[in-house]
């Protein structure tokens, strides 16, 4: 069999970990396809804690890494009560995995110390949308609860989602809670009508093809047999009630893993396009999956048009499961190393420059020429400065609801920057910068921070997921201190290298010190830093051994055309500038401290997968 390998496409795995759920989990990260970006888990198959639970126990099990951001749903339906299949996956949802134990009687699979768990799928499943947009890819293998309200939230934005795959439903076939129903649609109905109708682009992978693919027990004893490492016995754990009693067994059925397979190879099933509209209602068909398949419709049928799997090529989906799943190691070429990764949080502005012969006086008028406009703020410099150099790069920052911040958003999605992290407010208008640059490349710059002014250390809610994939964090000040200090805070306690690059210059307290890794100022600010003047690099080797003696760990001062002083072995070094044909110094040190960030993850980065 022959299969494609394109790009590594984002997916994001919407989850009420059950049995198949894990399988499902074990098809995802062990294939070069796909890379999982967001994991968030919902009240079904078991109660939404456990579900969490066992997510982090499976990615502990595959040895997730990086581990993906993971957060919490819905603990119930939209309307009425939870119903559970505890009695089908167990009291734990993972047929008794939780409960083995080695020997001296410690568990075989505990629960992992991991990065800090959210309580917002909804809102990181519209953040993942609007940053990934028609390249990701949504996996929703329990319940549509979390699906449901980011739609309900952020409709436009999750209408942009290039493909939503659902395993749910039965058209063709009964169901498996009642004869109409399936138990992810009967779950939460409600729910499911609202995803059906949200025009999103979407694949139903339903009972029709999964009852089809089933994991044997001779093909588990073919590639299973003589194994003994963990991983093995976590998959017999996790399938042995299908086995027990008489043969003949008919298998696991392997419905969430078949909805995973249809993201990394679409050609594995065939759909076919027809209206779907979900049951609430019915007193017996509550829960039913109502396609539309007469030749001729007779009378308006207004339902969106959804592609439904209907047919399932069994040996191509089992020939794929067999060699992601129960090997010991994948056949396929393996997933790429992760890349370095960066978060910024700072400043984003719209920058309105003009040029002019010279800069103007106090009291000058100068005339200039047209106004161009660009995209900046120091934390976009940064931002976008790190991608050529070969980062992975996330941005935290705060926007206004205005026509400058839709640019600036549509700006770095077309760089590949993660923005979901970055915030918007109504009460705000974007940062905007005005620059006057002259004909030697000088500049005078005035900004109006706009909602820079208003990134909250409570808008950081989502930093921490950001910061478990990632190894520096670089920030400035043209956010309020006291969330500069939240992030760098939060960076520290996991175990990132951390940036500050002091601009605009103000003073720091004390206590910031001990946060910081890697001071980077300019003359002028590295002068307001420690009392001293800075205009040559013998006073910027002064300058910059009295910040180390005040706490700052490493610092490195910018003096433009003479280059750079920093310490080294207690004492200072000068690197002098290169020579160029200066054209405009705007973003020049941002420029630098981007380069900067890049340097120290990849150094973080390589170190951490030797």
């Amino acid at each position: 069999m022959t299969r494609s390998t394109p790009a590594v496409r984002p997916i994001v795995i919407d989850t009420d970990p059950g049995v198949d759920d894990a399988l499902a989990f074990m098809l995802a990260l062990r294939s070069p396809e796909v890379r999982v970006d967001l994991i968030t888990t919902v009240a079904g198959n078991v109660p939404v804690e456990q579900g969490t639970d066992n997510a982090c126990r499976l990615l502990a099990l595959l040895n997730a890494d990086p581990w993906p951001p993971l957060e919490q749903g819905a603990t119930q339906p939209l309307h009425g009560t939870l119903e559970t299949a505890t009695h089908i996956h167990g009291d734990d949802g993972l047929g008794g995995l939780t409960r083995l134990v080695h020997p001296d009687g410690t568990p075989m699979f505990p629960l992992p110390d991991h990065p800090p768990i959210g309580q917002q799928a909804a809102q990181r499943l519209i953040e993942r949308a609007e940053a990934d947009g028609s390249d990701l890819t949504i996996v929703a293998l329990g319940p549509l609860t979390n699906i449901a309200q980011a739609i309900q939230q952020a409709p436009d934005t999750m209408r942009r989602v290039g493909h939503l795959i659902i395993m749910g439903g039965a058209v063709t076939v009964p169901g498996n809670v009642t004869p109409t129903a399936e138990f992810n649609i009967y779950v939460d109905p409600e729910a499911a009508a609202i995803v059906a109708a949200s025009g999103m682009r979407m694949t139903w992978v339903t009972l029709d093809v999964t009852r089809q693919t089933r994991l044997t027990k001779p093909l588990l004893d073919q590639h299973l047999g003589g194994q003994h490492t963990p991983y093995a016995q976590a998959i017999r754990q996790l399938t042995q009630s299908w086995f027990q009693g008489p043969p003949p067994h008919p298998g696991v059925p392997l419905h969430d893993p078949l909805a995973m397979a249809v993201a990394i190879d679409p050609e594995v099933v065939s759909c076919t396009t027809l209206p779907l509209q979900i049951e609430t209602q019915g007193e017996h068909t509550r829960g039913m999956t109502v396609a539309d398949r007469r030749e001729q419709r007779h009378g308006a049928n207004n339902a969106p048009l959804v592609d439904i799997a209907l047919q399932v090529d069994v040996d191509r989906m089992l020939s794929l499961f067999a060699e992601r799943v129960l090997t010991p190691q994948s056949k396929t070429s393996s997933a790429p190393k992760p890349q370095a990764r960066v978060v910024v949080v700072g400043g984003a502005n719209v920058d309105l420059t003009v040029r002019t012969p010279n800069l103007p006086q106090s009291g000058e008028t100068v005339q200039g020429d047209t106004v161009h406009t660009a995209f900046g703020g120091k934390g976009t410099n940064q931002a976008v400065a790190a991608k050529p150099a070969g980062a992975e790069v996330a941005f935290v920052s705060k926007l206004g609801e205005d026509n400058y911040g839709q640019d600036l958003s549509r700006f770095l999605r077309q760089e590949q920057i993660d923005m979901s992290g970055t915030r918007k407010t109504a009460d705000l208008p974007s940062g905007l910068a005005f620059i006057t640059v002259d004909r030697s490349g000088q500049n005078l710059i005035t900004v109006a921070s706009g909602a820079n002014a208003d990134l909250q250390p409570g808008d950081l809610d989502g930093l921490a997921s950001q910061l478990a994939r990632s190894q520096v964090l670089v920030t400035q000040l043209e956010n309020p201190l006291a969330t500069i200090e939240a992030a760098l805070q939060q960076a520290k306690t996991a175990g990132l290298i951390t940036i500050l690059n002091p601009a605009p210059a103000q003073i720091l307290p004390a206590r910031m010190a001990s946060l910081i890794d890697y001071l980077i100022p300019n003359e002028v600010e590295a002068s307001l830093l420690s009392g001293q003047t800075v205009q040559t690099p013998e006073q910027a080797g002064q300058a910059a051994q009295h910040l180390q003696q005040a706490g700052y760990r490493n610092v490195i001062i910018t003096l433009g055309e003479q280059g750079l002083v920093y310490i080294h072995d207690n004492a200072p070094v000068h690197l002098p500038g290169l020579t160029v044909q200066a054209v405009d110094a705007t973003a020049a040190g941002d420029t630098f401290v981007g380069w900067c960030q890049d340097t120290f993850a990849k150094v973080s980065s390589n170190r951490s997968l030797t």
